[in-house]
């Protein structure tokens, strides 16, 4: 997910404090009183600030290009500023609020390159300007750069704007959480965005969408699961989406709880949440793995029959292969014999002919194995020898059940196995021959009995 698009951390009402800050009327300089007051009462010296302030025959002026502004008639604007800048003796404050001016037209006409330039010329130097507009001017700047993906620029000014705030904001600890996290500072960025969270919830608000996201990203970059388990169920209870749920799930299988993973992703699906192909599929594999495999044929042939899950080779052999662990091996046939089909190696064709055996239907059972044979890709060759020259020994073609176990003998695993088989085949043919043999007659004349 595109953490700039989640976050939106820049927009066009972000600047309207710079444009608020009042306009210095009166007289060309003064001073901080507070500052000075303070100052005489602790009887130590501090340095007092001069402060600028519009001179008078320019107020007007620049009460003209707020109207233009607010009007979106930034060409009238323009050319008031014009005026404004040829000037003679234009002081720091009047040139300050000509640049912060234009940069907020910038901005709001989404050229955010010239914004950054005029808004950068605001700060050049400090003399003159009142503390608070500076400061909040570094801000603005960051936020641009932010903007722009500038990510070591914003972090760098709103670093700078941080030393000047005994209690900064909960928005500007993320802006420099977010800043850090895109530079992957993962560990820099934890601390900061857990403060601007909190400070949310200090005040009783719910924490931003946003902002638990980036949490929540933080803790997987770092690996640490447990940890963003919390801050989901805070986006699942502010904000219940079944994107956080599936997100939860897939925590829980990091965590290797598979039962609570099962049993989320069940949740979903009997409340109808589950529609994309990839997520039912899904659910019906964890079922067979938590030794559920009905429930998972279940899952996979109401997908299949809706057209939800693709007739493809994957989900025929996720449904047959879910049929065959439940013993549905009459259910299991269709699809088998699709996948088989479909499939490059003979691996499907042996557990179709499997399936065969299984319902004694030794005829189908035989073209089955002998298909997997020749498909080849088998994980085990002698042992489905062993199976092929079983059903033809139930179909008594002893001579080709014989040959098969021949074949067998080749394969170590189950050598022994088709020597055992030959041998049984070879009695089962004597019996046979012996139980069809001819009765002899038998001999009752009787010998007279010769007496001495």
């Amino acid at each position: 997910m595109n953490i700039i698009k989640v976050l939106k951390p820049v927009s066009k009402t972000v600047f309207a404090a710079a444009l608020l800050v009042p306009l210095m009327l009166g007289i060309e300089s003064s001073t901080i009183g507070l500052q000075e007051a303070a100052a005489q009462e602790e009887n130590k010296p501090r340095k007092t600030k001069r402060v600028e302030s519009i001179r008078q025959k320019l107020i007007k002026d620049f009460e003209k290009v707020q109207e233009a502004f607010e009007a979106k008639n930034y060409t009238e604007a323009n050319r008031i500023l014009s005026k404004i800048e040829k000037t003679e003796g234009l002081n720091n404050i009047e040139r300050a609020y000509v640049h912060n001016y234009r940069g907020n037209m910038c901005f709001e006409q989404d050229n955010l390159n010239c914004a950054l330039r005029e808004f950068k010329k605001v700060v050049v130097t400090q003399d003159g300007l009142p503390e608070s507009f500076y400061n909040q001017m570094i801000y603005v700047i960051a936020q641009v750069y932010f903007s722009q993906e500038k990510y070591s620029d914003a972090l760098s000014y709103a670093q700078r704007w941080f030393k000047t705030q005994a209690d900064p904001t909960a928005d500007a600890y993320m802006l420099v959480g977010q800043a850090q996290y895109m530079l992957k500072r993962y560990d820099a960025a934890l601390p900061n965005v857990q403060k601007g969270i909190q400070k949310y919830i200090d005040v009783g608000s719910v924490p931003k969408e946003g902002w638990l996201n980036l949490l929540s990203y933080i803790y997987r970059q770092k690996n640490e699961y447990k940890n963003m388990l919390p801050v989901l169920k805070q986006l699942v209870q502010h904000y219940p989406k079944k994107t956080y749920l599936l997100t939860m799930a897939g925590v829980y299988n990091e965590l290797d709880d598979q039962p609570k993973m099962t049993a989320m992703y069940q949740a979903l699906y009997d409340q109808g949440l589950l529609t994309k192909e990839s997520e039912i599929v899904t659910l019906a594999q964890l079922n067979m793995s938590s030794d559920n495999p009905y429930a998972a044929s279940e899952i996979m042939r109401k997908g299949i029959e809706a057209n939800v899950i693709k007739k493809n080779l994957k989900h025929y052999r996720i449904y047959s292969q879910s049929l065959f662990a439940a013993r549905e091996y009459e259910k299991a046939l269709a699809p088998l014999q699709r996948a088989a089909e479909l499939s490059s190696d003979g691996k499907l064709y042996n557990q179709l002919g499997l399936s065969y055996v299984q319902l004694n239907r030794w005829r189908e059972a035989e073209n089955a194995l002998k298909k997997a044979i020749n498909k080849r890709g088998l994980t085990d060759t002698g042992g489905v020898y062993i199976s092929l020259g079983l059903t033809q020994f139930e179909q008594k073609k002893f001579n080709e059940a014989t040959a098969t176990f021949n074949r067998a003998t080749n394969y170590e695993k189950v050598s022994g196995d088709a020597r055992n088989w030959i041998r049984y085949v070879q009695s089962e043919v004597r019996r046979i021959e012996e139980l069809n043999a001819p009765i002899q007659e038998i001999d009752t004349s009787v010998e007279p009995v010769v007496k001495n």
